[in-house]
């Protein structure tokens, strides 16, 4: 690989690291997708995880969780 600039934080590199997902050169610091605020991150998750989102908020839980800690009447 020829010297290039890290996309990220524009400092010169001789041995750039390259993105599996963009393609962009980047330096030691920046090399992996979440350093370097990846375009294609939201997609590699999507692709890797599908639809199903994490629920952070306490308030809502699955059915499964429902019955074995939910109130009885």
């Amino acid at each position: 690989m020829k010297p290039a600039n890290c996309a990220y934080c524009g400092d010169l590199q001789d041995m750039p690291f390259e993105c599996n997902y963009c393609k962009d050169p980047f330096c030691a610091e920046h090399r992996l997708p979440e350093e370097h605020r990846c375009v294609k991150l939201t997609l590699i998750r999507a692709k890797k995880f599908g639809q199903r989102g994490v629920i952070r908020d306490g308030d809502k839980k699955s059915g499964f969780f429902k019955k074995i800690f939910g109130r009885k009447k």
